[in-house]
């Protein structure tokens, strides 16, 4: 499984994938885009894709997994999200008679 992460670097931000050269972009958002962009492409041919989301301070923001689409008409998949949200209370709702 091939691993694109998109990390700070300086003022801007980059992203590496592997065998490519890092692209650098100027706002962590228009990084993670072109990070969305190139795991689906790469998810298209067939190959399942890590994308990891990396903070200025070094921290693990997110982390999702880019899957092949099932038909050839369908797009691929991303699923994960933010490692950074805290657990909310569960209530239990009554089963309904």
């Amino acid at each position: 499984m091939d691993r694109i992460v998109v990390q700070p670097v300086g003022a801007a931000w980059e992203v590496h994938a592997p065998g490519l050269e890092a692209q650098v972009f100027k706002t962590g958002g228009q990084a993670e885009e072109a990070a969305r962009r190139l795991a689906e492409g790469l998810a298209r041919t067939g190959e399942h894709v890590e994308l990891h989301l990396v903070l200025r301070n070094g921290e693990l923001a997110a982390k999702f997994t880019c899957m092949p689409p099932l038909a050839q008409k369908d797009r691929p998949l991303i699923v994960g999200g933010s490692l950074l949200a805290k657990a909310t209370e569960r209530h239990s709702v009554p089963a309904m008679a």
